[in-house]
């Protein structure tokens, strides 16, 4: 006679993961929708603010949101707890080819502990990442940069682009994606948290790389970093990325390696410290780039930067991807999130080619067609009002620090509604300035993600057109 199983036997045959369907995903946005913490809804909801309120991480919760992956069952009554909601049996199912799942009566009413999952070869960390539950679009760049990396083992990438175009995104799906081919995955952003606050400093920041690839080993995985020399942490840094492979995202790198130079420009104060941070963050993505390891290193920016363009010229292991506007399908189905929307096919044509394709931008014109117009994108285009105020602060981000030289050549092309040869663009511009300035000017256009057509003399997009002749004139 077989002695039955007991209660905690029969509860390690079940594995505690889950993923959240429809209409528990649904509770949730209401709840959110509901919650005074998200302003009834006017706020945005980001992955970090979530995390906090929650006390779940931003990889949970992205995971979470994602549906394709299993996560604790009691992460998600923890998330529904945190909005008052109780965990239903039709909020969740089972993961695929997964074992059963424990009821939630039993994992809260049971005492006896329950058996760790088994936890991913991958080691990850995912800082300030956005959540990319939702994402549109880009199936072309996916597959261009997976290539780059997993057959063609490219060691350092730049994703180039107009402030708002989604190369935040691009780099944080895509590290979605092939995080399973890495022993280590951190992102990191380089970006102030206010204009109040320092960068980080550079010491701080390998500090921080080092810590978490010597997580690999448990006995060094909570040590504090010894205070040692720059270049001894750079070549430690070199060696674990050269000992394990490890997938590093940086972002907003422009914020670091494009600070003034000096108190006159942008009427910002440059440190002694600074300028040294500055140059130890670019020679470190040299070494990255030129080093001999097995990592790969994914960095995005508004602008090129010259030590990488010089590079990736003699390299086929450092490359740079210009990342341009969404097309009017994949906006399509990202304003569909937002509410019902009405307009002509060339109404949607004229919406999405005035502002290029921009993502960030396009979803606050759609905020402001849904709440002031119905939806009803004719209407909206109807009234020719289409700079609004938070738009034009990312193109003052975008623009800040150009000089006298580069405006008068965006004046210009401003003007255009057909391609300049270099000659016709010579001659509007004042004789006083040399061929060879012209040509380093059309230069920093193209690395600033300007004019970043194929041909440097490429009229504006629409939206750049009015803001320089409103602003720039």
């Amino acid at each position: 006679m077989h002695e039955a199983p007991t209660m905690f036997q029969s509860q390690k045959r079940y594995r505690k993961t889950a993923i959240l369907t429809s209409q528990g995903l649904q509770k949730l946005e209401v709840a959110k929708l509901k919650e005074k913490f998200w302003n009834n809804g006017t706020k945005p909801c980001t992955l970090e603010a979530l995390s906090e309120y929650t006390g779940l991480s931003s990889h949970t919760l992205s995971k979470i949101h994602l549906r394709k992956v299993g996560v604790d069952l009691r992460s998600l009554i923890r998330y529904f707890g945190a909005f008052n909601l109780t965990l239903e049996s039709g909020d969740y199912s089972q993961p695929p080819r997964d074992e059963p799942i424990a009821p939630v009566s039993t994992l809260l009413l049971n005492n006896e502990p329950i058996a760790a999952p088994l936890q991913s070869q991958t080691v990850v960390s995912w800082g300030m990442a956005p959540d990319v539950s939702r994402f549109y679009g880009r199936t072309a760049e996916l597959a261009t940069l997976q290539q780059w990396i997993l057959e063609e083992r490219c060691r350092l990438i730049t994703l180039l682009g107009m402030g708002g175009i989604g190369k935040t995104c691009l780099a944080t799906k895509l590290a979605e994606q092939i995080q399973h081919k890495f022993k280590v995955v951190i992102w990191r952003s380089l970006r102030q948290i206010s204009r109040s606050h320092s960068p980080i400093s550079f010491s701080h920041f390998l500090d921080d790389l080092i810590r978490h690839l010597t997580s690999l080993t448990p006995t060094t995985s909570e040590s504090t970093p010894k205070p040692e020399p720059i270049n001894v942490k750079i070549q430690h840094l070199i060696d674990l990325l050269r000992h394990s492979p490890c997938l590093l995202v940086l972002d907003h790198i422009e914020s670091i390696l494009q600070r003034p130079p000096s108190p006159t420009m942008a009427g910002e104060s440059f440190t002694e410290q600074e300028g040294s941070d500055v140059e130890a963050y670019g020679n470190l993505f040299k070494h990255l780039g030129q080093g001999r390891h097995q990592s790969c290193v994914i960095l995005t920016s508004r602008s090129e930067l010259k030590p990488f363009w010089l590079l990736s010229g003699n390299r086929f292991d450092i490359r740079s991807l210009s990342i341009r506007g969404l097309s009017v399908a994949d906006i399509q189905q990202m304003f569909r999130v937002g509410g019902i929307f009405q307009g002509t096919a060339a109404d949607w044509d004229s919406l999405v080619n005035y502002y290029d394709g921009n993502p960030l931008i396009l979803g606050i014109v759609a905020k402001t067609i849904q709440q002031l117009f119905d939806g009803n994108i004719t209407e909206f285009l109807r009234y020719n009002i289409l700079m609004f105020d938070d738009i034009r602060e990312l193109l003052d981000q975008q623009l800040g620090g150009v000089s006298d030289l580069e405006k008068e050549v965006m004046r210009v092309l401003a003007t255009q509604d057909a391609s300049l040869s270099f000659s016709d663009l010579r001659s509007q511009l004042s004789p006083s300035i040399s061929t060879k300035v012209l040509l380093e000017v059309l230069n920093a256009l193209k690395t600033r993600s300007i004019a970043d057509k194929p041909s440097a003399y490429s009229p504006l997009p629409p939206l750049l057109k009015e803001y320089v002749r409103k602003y720039l004139c």
